[in-house]
């Protein structure tokens, strides 16, 4: 039993530490793209951080390398990365996609954080990830990051006057319009979430422990 359980464990942490990287690499090439056209790193990265498609693939990013370095990472606190990283690639390709069409290594780093980042992510949650029960009263966590993302992103862009999404545009959509948005979007994370609790405890092995 402590045998397969040592080599679950160190397949979690390899493949974590394989997807730590390739995001890592994508989000480099993401800032080296826009190197020249804002004047420097730090303007590129001050850019790209309105994103919460950056800061989420980030978090991807410092979870897999904090997996892989053997540290205890709470059960909720991956779901909401999983759940948050999930949402990053149906959001782009529902109502995103369309907006532009990169050529080259940017269409490959865009392809990167919104598709195979997702993907790699949620296959080795799947497939690797060390799952531990979890309740469906934990559910509303997974909505807390996009919360307090959109409220970053509306007042940041009260100074810069840059609204990073269509669907967060308060001067174009008015608070009336900008509010359903954010229920809808509220309430898209909330049902991933659902499923994802559902999948993790369907997914459970009876051999793993229970923190409920």
């Amino acid at each position: 039993m402590n045998i397969n359980k040592n080599k679950n464990l160190l397949r979690e942490r390899y493949v974590a530490f394989t997807i730590g990287v390739v995001t890592a690499v994508i989000l480099v090439i993401r800032v080296v793209l826009l190197y020249d056209d804002h004047g420097g790193i730090f303007n590129a990265i001050k850019h790209l951080s309105q994103f919460f498609t950056i800061l989420t693939n980030t978090a991807v990013m410092l979870l897999m390398f904090a997996i892989s370095s053997g540290r205890k990472i709470p059960q909720l606190f991956k779901l909401c990365v999983i759940v948050a990283i999930t949402g990053v690639g149906i959001i782009y390709h529902l109502l995103l996609a369309h907006l532009w069409s990169p050529e080259g290594l940017a269409w490959f780093a865009d392809q990167g954080v919104h598709t195979l980042v997702p993907i790699l992510t949620i296959g080795w949650w799947l497939m690797f990830a060390i799952k531990t029960k979890i309740s469906y009263k934990q559910s509303f966590h997974v909505v807390i990051w996009p919360i307090i993302y959109s409220g970053y992103a509306l007042f940041r862009a009260q100074f810069s006057g840059v609204y990073p999404y269509p669907f967060l545009d308060l001067e174009t959509l008015g608070w009336t319009h900008l509010t359903l948005n954010l229920l809808g979007i509220s309430a898209a994370f909330l049902l991933l979430g659902l499923l994802f609790i559902t999948m993790n405890n369907l997914l459970l092995s009876k051999d793993e422990p229970i923190n409920s």
